[in-house]
């Protein structure tokens, strides 16, 4: 019986190694696909085609850029709040990171109001606000898991079931390699919604959030070599090119006519494929959603307490009470936001990306270019290449801006 478990044990064990050695790259996947890269993705498939693929390494390049800095951080457990409250300091560090707080709490509100979409669609459940609070609740349970090694395995299976999901999709449709791969070359379209899907792709690629949990997590990782979280994060990153585009590949295939709305992307699908698609649709739709609404707010839960002074770990009391707030705000927010005003869920996760990242996204590039300089000595190259990352993140976030000013005036 004892040697029967023992070779039981043995694949768990393996497993649990896995998701310890890649679990916090896997998060970063899980928070970067939410929502908004969804839909983001699936309109960039169905208005180009195979044409922006060529974005996806591109983001995939700053986002090791951006994301090599904060390892550095981490190794030396230097969290980046820490370093700007240092800088700027605890008077002007405060608000800082309840406003950065509050912006990063409005990707929250989209996931969870898409979460509560899809758990309307999958049970028997029909009331969409009632849909929203579920989601949020069972949010707030995952963060009441508290040990962080339980929370990054409920994150690593539910990026496994998105990804496998997708897959699934992809496979049954057959997508030519040779359309795929043209797709990789680079190429400018002398057209605004083309350059401005260029700069959106890559907004949801980098996700500042990520770098204010990364720059954290040393006490529950216990890594002291950069490698160990270079490994990790590029784990993560890959997944989410990967990821990001299968659902482009999905969007280019089926080319449908009407509006993106809830199941658009799916809808095309069914005749190609089956009904089934359309649940699977769903359920990978939702369990980013959801994944993605909670994770995103863990970094608020290393921020506010260290805009203090205090030195917050995962799941204690400070980073409960800080996430557990921001989730009940995003429900507050949510719920008339559906509604009283013309927004529907979809229409607040293409939104809420831009809303999250236009002010958060360029100070935390600079904020971590600076710390980097600070305490490490990077070499020339490094720096140009650092340098390069931020600057790109900066452009993002002016057409961004922009696009997001126009976008709200619409929906108005």
């Amino acid at each position: 019986m004892g040697q029967t478990s023992s070779v039981v044990d043995v694949p768990f064990e393996r497993a649990k190694e896995t998701v310890h050695q890649y679990g916090l790259g896997l998060l970063f996947a899980a928070n970067i696909f939410g929502a908004g890269s969804v839909y983001i993705l699936t309109e960039a498939g169905l208005l180009f085609g195979y044409g922006l693929l060529w974005v996806l390494p591109l983001g995939l390049g700053v986002g090791l850029a951006m994301h090599e800095m904060s390892a550095r951080l981490a190794a030396a457990d230097r969290p980046l709040m820490t370093y700007i409250r240092d800088v700027i300091g605890e008077r002007a560090a405060k608000p800082f990171a309840f406003g950065i707080s509050f912006i990063m709490q409005f990707w929250s509100v989209a996931n969870y109001a898409l979460a509560g979409a899809a758990i309307v669609y999958l049970t028997p459940l029909s009331n969409l606000y009632v849909a929203v609070i579920v989601s949020a609740a069972l949010g707030i349970a995952l963060v009441e898991l508290r040990v962080y090694s339980r929370i990054e395995g409920v994150i690593a299976a539910l990026v496994f079931a998105i990804f496998a999901s997708y897959l699934v999709i992809v496979a049954n449709l057959q997508p030519p390699a040779a359309g795929i791969a043209s797709g990789f070359v680079p190429g400018v379209v002398e057209d605004v919604e083309y350059m401005t899907m260029i700069i959106a792709l890559l907004g949801t690629t980098v996700y500042y959030p990520n770098f204010f949990i990364q720059t954290s997590m040393q006490h529950e990782k216990n890594w002291d070599d950069v490698s160990r979280y270079r490994r990790d994060h590029t784990v993560g990153l890959a997944a989410v090119i990967a990821l990001s585009a299968t659902v482009i590949v999905a969007a280019a295939i089926s080319m449908p006519d009407a509006d993106l709305a809830f199941t658009t992307p799916a809808e095309p699908l069914v005749e190609l494929i089956g009904d089934w698609v359309l649940g699977v649709f769903i359920l990978a739709v939702g369990a980013a959603s959801f994944s993605s609404a909670t994770g995103t707010l863990f970094a608020a839960g290393f921020m506010v307490p260290q805009s203090s002074g205090l030195s917050t770990q995962f799941g204690d009391l400070q980073f409960r009470r800080t996430v557990h707030f921001l989730i009940g705000l995003s429900v507050v927010l949510a719920i008339p936001i559906l509604a009283f005003t013309d927004f529907t869920p979809v229409d607040l996760a293409l939104l809420m990306p831009a809303v999250n990242g236009v002010v958060g996204l360029p100070l935390t590039a600079l904020a971590l270019f600076a710390a980097v300089r600070r305490y490490f000595d990077p070499s020339r190259v490094e720096q140009a290449i650092f340098l390069t990352a931020v600057v790109v993140l900066f452009l993002t976030s002016l057409v961004t801006g922009e696009d997001l000013v126009r976008s709200v005036v619409e929906l108005l």
